[in-house]
This record gives structure tokens, C-alpha cells and sequence, in this order.
């Protein structure tokens, strides 16, 4: 019984590798090259789709500032018999704290120009506004355009270029 052993044992021990107790050990360069395709193929697949995701998220995020900015504005129309030439004037702080959206501010403010934003106010007869929201140069945002919003509830993306669209 010990020589069959160790005949056995000597046998396995000269056939390296390659013996029975050792098949399906461990990944072949071949099929670790094979999924790291398949998960190359699969994330150039999925980035686009989440960069898409992305910028829609923030336009809708700009959309509800801007809606929340013309509550706000007409409000203050009742109230002072004008439009308010500011943020500030609507009690609207670009920050972490302000504004309905709240924290939501701080995100935006990375797609979208905040404190640059254009309320557009007219002083009128009538009083009016047209507001501009527009993004970031080098955020995704970037190739969306700009957001516009005026008091009559015209809504635009691209303002006043030729590919103006509604929103």
C-alpha cells in the first residue's frame, strides 16, 4: 500500500501542473482577458446613458428653481407693486440653506451659474421679467442650454436662439 502511494505521489509530482488534481484551478490570461472586454463593452454602454441621466436630473433641479424664483417674484409683485431685482430680494440665499429646494442648492449651483442668474425684471408699466438660468461652461450641463422663465409662464431652453424649444 506505501509504494502504491508513493509510486502515486512520484507520478503526480513529475507531471508538474498538468495532473488531474489541478484541472480548473485559477483563470487562463484568455478568459480574464475575455471579461475584462466584456465589462469594457459593457461600461461604454452605461457611462452615456448615466451622463444623460445626470444632466436630465439637473435641468429638472433648474426647472423647480426657477419655478420656485417666479413664486416667489410674484408674491413680491403683490406685496411691493414690483418685481424684485434679486435673489436676495425674494429671501432666496444661493447656499446650502436657501430657498425651498434647500440643500439641493449646493448641487445645483455646480450645473448651473446661480449667482449669476439674470431675473430680467422690467419695471415696467406693466412690470414684468424674464429670467435666465444659465449653465456652468464646463459642467455637463454646458450643451443643454440656457433655462428661461418669464412672468406670462413662457418657458424655454436655448434662450432666444434658433433652436429655442419649450420645456
Amino acid at each position: 500500500m506505501k509504494q502504491a502511494l508513493a509510486k502515486q505521489l512520484g507520478k503526480t509530482a513529475r507531471s508538474g501542473l498538468a495532473g488531474p488534481w489541478c484541472a480548473g484551478r485559477g483563470f487562463t490570461l484568455l478568459e480574464l482577458m475575455i471579461v475584462v472586454a466584456i465589462v469594457g463593452i459593457l461600461a461604454s454602454i452605461a457611462y452615456p446613458s448615466y451622463t444623460d441621466h445626470v444632466r436630465k436630473g439637473n435641468r429638472a433641479k433648474a426647472q423647480a428653481f426657477l419655478m420656485d424664483v417666479a413664486q416667489r417674484q410674484q408674491n413680491h409683485l403683490l406685496v411691493h407693486r414690483q418685481y424684485a431685482a434679486t435673489l436676495a430680494d425674494l429671501g432666496v440665499a444661493v447656499g446650502t440653506e436657501g430657498g425651498a429646494l434647500g440643500a439641493d442648492l449646493a448641487s445645483l449651483a455646480t450645473a448651473y451659474d446661480l449667482t449669476g442668474m439674470n431675473l430680467g425684471v422690467v419695471t415696467g408699466p406693466p412690470p414684468s421679467f424674464n429670467m435666465a438660468l444659465n449653465p456652468q461652461p464646463n459642467s455637463p450641463q454646458a450643451s443643454d442650454g440656457s433655462l428661461c422663465l418669464a412672468n406670462t409662464g413662457a418657458r424655454a431652453r436655448y434662450c432666444g436662439g434658433a433652436n429655442e424649444t419649450p420645456w
